[in-house]
């Protein structure tokens, strides 16, 4: 292996092993399921590997997972051509390591009920990822206040679902 080779290997797995958690929570808040969260996370790694682009050359390298990631659950569900159905992601088998953030994947899906998807990534991104405004914005490229209003129309929509 060459040393230009070895050394993006290094860098890469520096950058796995302080995201690598965040960012397979944040597929599967989108996803639903372990096995499709981790391939997820999986394939944006090799990408990232394999890209002629040098990580040094990523503003935020954390933002920049977060979009990959990101687009790549989107493309998934386009793949798929549905989300899991609620009924069947209640009905799925999880492990014991995975049984409280599948409950939070329940009750979270449930709250963002039939509201729009730009809304929905919003609040996972708030909630969920615990992102500050700014953060989001960045990540979604859009200005933060339009981040901020659909927060809140994110929450009017559950407070209405609610009552």
């Amino acid at each position: 292996m060459t040393d230009k080779k070895q050394q993006r290997l290094n860098e890469l797995e520096g950058i796995i092993v302080r995201e690598q958690d965040m960012l397979f929570r944040f597929a599967y808040m989108r996803i639903g399921r372990r096995a499709d969260a981790e391939d997820i996370v999986q394939d944006v790694f090799l990408k990232l590997f394999r890209s002629s682009e040098s990580l040094g050359s990523v503003r935020n390298i954390k933002h920049y997972l977060i979009r990959s990631i990101s687009n790549a659950c989107k493309d998934f569900h386009r793949r798929q051509q549905n989300i899991l159905p609620l009924e069947k992601a209640e009905r799925e088998m999880v492990s014991d390591d995975d049984l409280k953030m599948h409950e939070e994947y329940l009750r979270i899906t449930k709250l963002a009920g039939t509201l729009p998807q730009e809304q929905k990534e919003v609040l996972y991104m708030k909630c969920i990822d615990g992102l500050k405004f700014r953060e989001i914005a960045d990540i979604l490229e859009l200005p933060q206040a339009t981040v901020k209003s659909r927060y809140r129309y994110t929450i009017q929509g559950i407070q209405k679902q609610l009552n």
